[in-house]
């Protein structure tokens, strides 16, 4: 897809991952909409954005809200035109003593980190099908593809999750000439630990169960504007898998150019 000209919409747009495609598919020649619950850090990447020469709308979004994601849809579209990218990015991480987390916490996990996906597809893929028109980008993790950790079980069931979905996703849009893609990081500098649980964890189980999944992870954090710029190169080459870490790379792609090659021939 060639971006330039395009609308893109991305949730979790102030800080992270988000900021950092939005940038990227600024300088690449699209116009975007940042959804966010943080205010003052969606002003200043609207600021950022615009020192660009791209329009940009600011919408205060909370995505576990079915009413906030449909006036995201209907905000961006009255203000800004059709939109033709849209990137379902934000979550929250929640780890813990299995036995301690409350039912409470693991809905506020899903219902942002699966339910939120499912907000936004289901709030522009009706337009997307009508106009036959558009992209779709769902992040997930690595910790969607291996459980990192035991205390991590409620952020890598929601992000099996999303992986999932997506997968489904591309089967489905492809025949009505939407792409999709499924972004799965390892470490990255965010701010997501800023709204984290953690429950029942002791100061040497958190040490533990951070090195514990950095050894998965391979390690050291990748920047978040390098991820952004991969997300932004994917969508216009139409990559269905985003793997920014080199580890377990040879197994996750094979079977993405599984995956791949299966969409396209499915496609009209």
């Amino acid at each position: 897809m060639n971006v330039g000209g395009e609308i893109a919409v991305i949730t979790g747009g102030a800080s992270g991952i988000g900021r950092a495609t939005a940038l990227a598919l600024a300088r690449r020649g699209a116009d975007v909409v940042l959804a966010d619950v943080n205010d003052h850090r969606l002003a200043e990447v609207e600021a950022e954005i615009k020192r660009l020469g791209r329009r940009v709308l600011s919408v205060h979004c909370d995505v576990s809200r079915d009413e906030d994601v449909a006036r995201l849809a209907d905000q961006a579209e009255s203000t800004l035109g059709p939109v033709g990218v849209v990137m379902n990015n934000a979550g929250v991480v929640l780890r813990g003593a299995l036995e301690q987390v409350s039912m409470a916490d693991w809905r506020w996990c899903f219902d942002i980190n699966v339910f939120g996906v499912i907000r936004g597809i289901n709030a522009f893929l009706p337009r997307m099908v009508a106009r036959r028109h558009g992209y779709i980008v769902n992040t997930g993790s690595v910790a969607g593809m291996v459980a990192l950790t035991g205390e991590g079980a409620p952020y890598v069931a929601s992000k099996f999750a999303v992986v999932g979905l997506t997968e489904a996703l591309a089967l489905y849009c492809s025949p009505f000439g939407i792409g999709v893609s499924l972004l799965c990081p390892g470490g990255v500098k965010t701010n997501l630990a800023e709204t984290g649980r953690s429950i029942g964890m002791t100061p040497e189980r958190e040490v533990s169960e951070t090195r514990m999944a950095q050894s998965v992870q391979g390690g050291a954090e990748l920047e978040a504007d390098y991820v952004g710029e991969m997300v932004a190169g994917a969508v216009e080459e139409e990559t269905f898998l985003i793997f920014p870490d080199e580890i377990h790379a040879d197994l996750l792609r094979r079977r993405a150019a599984d995956l791949n090659a299966f969409v396209k021939s499915r496609r009209l």
